[in-house]
C-alpha cells in the first residue's frame, strides 16, 4: 500500500469538510494510505506570494521540509497549495540562493528542506499511482451512461505545466476519464479551461461572480446533471454563485467533488462521503448509480 502525507491546506477542513472526508475513503478503497501532516501551516498561496516571494517559500518550504521529516511524498488536495508547493519545489531546486535562505529560517525548528519529496495533487494519484484499471476493476456499482457531467479542472490544478505536470493545461482528461470509467458520461463545454473566477473574489467580487456565472452558462446549454471538481476553492466557487442574486432563479446545477462522486460507485455509503454536507443536493447525480 503506498503511502502520502495528506497536506489539507486552511480552506479544505472549514469550508469543504466532505472533500477532505471523501478523499480518504476513496483513496483507503482504493489501496492508498493518507497519514495527516501534524503542525503543518498554510502554505501562503496568492496573497502572501503577491508580497514576498521569500516569506512565500519559506512557508511553502516548511511544507515540504515536514515532509521530508516523515519520509513521505505530499497529496495536496487542494488545487492552490497543489500548484504552490510544486512552485516552491521547483524554485527551491533550482534556486541555491533562495534554498540558504529558508534553510536559515528553518533551522530554529531542526528542520532542512534537501529536495526528496515529491508533491502530488489528487488528479496525480488517480492516474499515476492508482490507475484507469484499478479504479475501473473497483467499480461495484456504476452510473447510468444517461448521467451527463461537465468536468472543470482549475487553474492551479493544471497551470504552470512544465512546473504542475498534472495533465495537459489546454486539454485535460483525467476528470472525464474517470467520469467515464463509472459509466457516465463526460461533456465538453465551451470555456472548459477558463477561470472560475474565484481567485479574483478578494479584489472584486462583481467580477468574480461573473466570470463565474459565464462558465455555469456555458455548462447549463449542454443538458449537463452535474459539475465534476478537484479543487476545493472552485467547488466552493461555482456552488455560492449560484445563490448570487445575478444567478436569477435558474435551477441550479449540483457540484460535487470528484472523490465524493467516485464513492458510490466504488459502493461506499453516502454518509461517509459527507454527502449530506453539499450546499446543492446532488441526488440527481447520485439517483442514477
Amino acid at each position: 500500500m503506498k503511502e502520502f502525507a495528506l497536506y489539507t491546506g486552511c480552506t479544505t477542513p472549514v469550508r469543504l469538510p466532505a472533500y477532505e472526508a471523501s478523499i480518504m475513503v476513496v483513496l483507503d478503497k482504493l489501496g492508498i494510505k493518507l497519514t495527516l501532516m501534524k503542525d503543518a501551516n498554510c502554505c501562503g498561496a496568492q496573497y502572501v506570494e503577491s508580497l514576498s516571494h521569500t516569506a512565500f517559500a519559506a512557508m511553502s518550504g516548511r511544507i515540504l521540509a515536514l515532509a521530508e521529516s516523515m519520509n513521505l511524498d505530499i497529496l495536496a488536495i487542494c488545487g492552490a497549495c497543489s500548484g504552490s508547493l510544486k512552485t516552491v519545489k521547483h524554485d527551491l531546486d533550482n534556486n541555491s540562493k533562495l534554498r540558504d535562505e529558508v534553510n536559515k529560517l528553518l533551522e530554529e525548528e531542526g528542520l532542512k528542506y534537501t529536495g526528496t519529496s515529491e508533491v502530488k495533487h489528487l488528479l496525480q494519484i488517480f492516474r499515476e499511482d492508482i490507475g484507469y484499471e484499478a479504479i475501473k476493476s473497483a467499480i461495484v456499482k456504476p452510473y447510468s451512461s444517461d448521467l451527463r457531467l461537465a468536468a472543470h479542472y482549475g487553474c492551479h490544478v493544471t497551470r504552470p505545466p512544465e512546473i504542475v505536470k498534472v495533465d495537459d493545461a489546454e486539454n485535460p482528461t483525467i476528470i472525464d476519464s474517470i467520469i467515464e470509467l463509472t459509466g457516465a458520461t463526460a461533456v465538453d463545454y465551451t470555456g472548459k479551461t477558463r477561470c472560475c473566477g474565484g481567485p479574483m473574489l478578494a479584489m472584486d467580487q462583481d467580477v468574480a461572480t461573473r466570470i463565474g456565472l459565464d462558465k455555469i452558462a456555458n455548462i447549463r446549454a449542454e443538458n449537463v446533471d452535474g459539475i465534476i471538481t478537484a479543487c476545493e476553492f472552485c467547488d466552493i466557487q461555482l456552488t455560492s454563485i449560484q445563490f448570487d442574486d445575478l444567478a436569477g432563479d435558474a435551477p441550479k446545477i449540483p457540484v460535487i467533488p470528484l472523490p465524493q462522486f467516485l464513492g458510490p460507485a466504488l459502493g461506499i455509503d453516502f454518509e461517509k462521503l459527507g454527502i449530506h454536507l453539499n450546499k446543492i443536493d446532488p441526488q440527481v447525480i447520485l439517483q442514477k448509480v
